[in-house]
């Protein structure tokens, strides 16, 4: 017998003992994050808690193995006490402390791979109740549906269920009712959770989570001339690779007529039995792939994704029996976003349905298969794997600088205290003021070169100035004849291809009409992908923001909807002003990162305002203009 760590074997093994399984106890309330199973060798009897979703895979007469640590009481062992193999063909497979390992995902600057921050996430598999309500939460995310009710909950005083997407109280004692199960779950299913360490305070411990399920019984292709072609997979792969499947509502027919006693909770559970004990196939299934909305489009649906094949390669998930080698998902969203395929996945093609499928290959054995699918099928070998298509096309950068001529700009004001009343009057006259005139430089003589593709920071005090330079640029890019836009002394040389898109709070705004803000950039760009790719961009990854309305936003979210709506237009010049004022810290340092990014990649020139260091360290901008009570000092980068 080999064990898949033979090179390196832990003490636990080297100490392990030979059992067989007795029994195995579930609670059909609680199976999810509780269970047990019974196991009788030379030294007796063990009683081995674990979660029911790992217990329920096991039969009666399976040969495992068990180690015990060195405290533990083989009377009362606890969730930590031992490690247990399971014997598949002479190999062993870890089954028991349940998998968790540490991944980290570094983001760096694009221009000098300066490490800017860096994710570190610890993946394990759900076995808490607590992970299985914080995937109710994540999986709200996943829908765009209010009335989608998620879970199931049980009441331990009474049995009574319920079903609700938040904790519910019993309707009968009125007391917390106990997690019981995802709706759309199928026992077969088993998660995986994401947990952020080294967080900030108000960064939330679960940011994702993924759902492996066995592969689905049978998958047809559909063609481009919308014929139908059965068994895709088995045109590609080995048909033996997907059977014995995960089939429980066949099952569930038969039962049904053997059995018609049995209550639809008692047909579904015993159905799903069955097919637990039969399944046994070298594939799985990607069901689902959910990160925090506040963490999508930073590349942690990729970690995700990697830490999900290390588990599956390591311990044979879901069924932990034959070795694994071809991982698929069937997936609408990868028309839209192209993480799947950048974490290595491949199109196959779409179902009946018109959905589509990708694949992973998990070993080297399933390489050949696929080569020669794409080799060989008169569809594939035009897609060659690739499903997405990035919407979003560099636009025509400047065709020339923006040069700023010897430009001063003057506010002045008239302060009267007339028709104030008696007393107030008489207390700022009390203060030395009286009525004057004011007259303020906030550009004193401003000459700068800024160059197409640049990104640029304009930083300092509040009233010195930036806000005023933003609004003569937009003046001299569209030709807006606003005083306010206009330059007093000096001149602004636009070059003349240029196409601003600005943002400057309460005078220049993007127009949602009341249009959900999907609707609105669909309106805006006349194409879908465009339209998720820039709200990704901007930070806006929740399905379920997609179609609310800007004024149901909350005030971070419409920043970042605003800088959507901006990108959207595919501008060449881009003026904001108060670059991610309203954005947590971490959030700000993310949208910045991103929106420089697609600026540099895509010919766009950005000049933006701010007075965050977070968002400076996301911009990297090649120059940084200080504004000074009239005066303009000018900053290179690396100077």
């Amino acid at each position: 017998m080999t064990d898949p760590r033979a090179s390196e074997r832990s003490d636990p093994w080297k100490e392990s003992r030979p059992y067989r399984v007795l029994q195995v106890w579930l609670d059909r309330f609680r199976y999810r994050w509780f269970g047990m199973l019974e196991v009788e060798g030379e030294a007796g009897r063990l009683r081995l808690p674990m979660t029911g979703t790992v217990a329920q895979w096991f039969q009666p007469g399976e040969e495992v193995r068990v180690a015990l640590e060195p405290q533990a009481d083989p009377r009362a062992l606890t969730f930590d006490a031992y490690t247990l193999w399971r014997v598949v063909d002479g190999e062993a497979v870890l089954i028991w402390p349940f998998y968790q390992e540490r991944f980290t995902l570094e983001r760096s600057s694009p221009l000098s791979t300066t490490p800017l921050y860096r994710y570190t996430v610890l993946a394990r598999e759900a076995g808490l109740e607590s992970d299985f309500e914080a995937i109710v939460d994540l999986e709200q995310h996943h829908y765009a549906s209010e009335a989608e009710i998620l879970a199931r909950w049980w009441c331990p005083e009474d049995r009574t269920w319920a079903e609700a997407n938040a904790r519910p109280l019993c309707p009968r004692c009125r007391r917390p009712m106990r997690f019981g199960d995802l709706k759309d779950a199928t026992r077969a299913s088993r998660f995986l959770v994401l947990l952020l360490e080294d967080r900030a305070p108000y960064e939330p411990l679960y940011i994702g989570y993924v759902r492996i399920d066995p592969p689905i019984p049978m998958m047809h292709r559909r063609l481009p001339d919308g014929t139908i072609q059965p068994n895709l997979r088995q045109a590609v792969f080995p048909a033996d690779w997907f059977e014995p499947s995960f089939w429980p509502e066949r099952l569930e027919e038969e039962l049904k007529r053997e059995r018609p006693d049995l209550s639809p909770f008692d047909l579904w559970w015993e159905s799903q039995e069955i097919a637990l004990r039969t399944c046994n196939t070298r594939g799985a299934r990607l069901a689902r792939v959910v990160v925090h909305p506040d963490y999508r489009a930073e590349g942690l649906g990729q970690l995700a994704l990697r830490a999900a094949i290390a588990w599956i390669r390591e311990r044979r998930i879901p069924e932990m029996r034959r070795p694994k080698v071809v991982l698929e998902t069937i997936a609408q969203m990868a028309r839209y976003n192209p993480f799947m395929e950048r974490s290595g996945f491949r199109y196959l093609g779409d179902t009946a349905s018109g959905r589509p499928v990708l694949v992973y290959p998990l070993e080297d054995e399933a390489l050949p298969y696929l080569e020669r699918f794409y080799e060989t099928d008169p569809v594939a070998r035009v897609h060659q794997g690739k499903l997405y298509r990035p919407a979003f096309r560099s636009v025509e950068p400047l065709a020339g600088p923006i040069r700023l001529h010897h430009v001063t700009y003057r506010y002045e004001n008239t302060l009267s205290l007339s028709g104030m009343a008696p007393p107030l009057h008489e207390i700022l006259e009390a203060f030395g003021v009286h009525e004057r005139t004011i007259q303020k430089i906030v550009l004193k003589d401003v000459s700068l070169t800024i160059h197409p593709r640049q990104i640029v920071a304009l930083i300092g005090a509040s009233g010195a100035g930036k806000t005023t330079l933003l609004r003569l640029l937009y003046g001299a890019a569209t030709g807006r004849r606003d005083p306010l836009y206009r330059v007093q002394f000096g001149r602004i040389e636009m070059p003349e291809n240029v196409q601003a898109a600005a943002y400057l709070p309460g005078e220049v705004e993007p127009e949602f009409d009341g249009e959900t803000i999907l609707e609105a950039l669909y309106r805006l760009t006349e194409d879908e992908v465009l339209a998720i790719e820039v709200l990704n961009v901007a930070g806006i990854a929740d399905a379920v923001l997609y179609r609310a309305r800007f004024s149901e936003l909350s005030t971070g979210q419409k920043e970042r909807a605003r800088i959507a709506y901006l990108l959207a237009r595919r501008p060449n010049l881009l003026l904001i002003d108060e670059f991610a004022a309203h954005l947590d810290p971490q959030m700000a340092l993310r949208v910045a990162r991103k929106v420089a990014a697609l600026c540099r990649q895509h010919g766009i020139t950005l000049i933006a305002a701010t007075h965050r260091p977070e968002v400076i360290q996301g911009l990297e901008p090649d120059l940084t203009l200080i504004a000074g009570y009239g005066l303009f000092r000018v900053s290179a980068r690396g100077k």
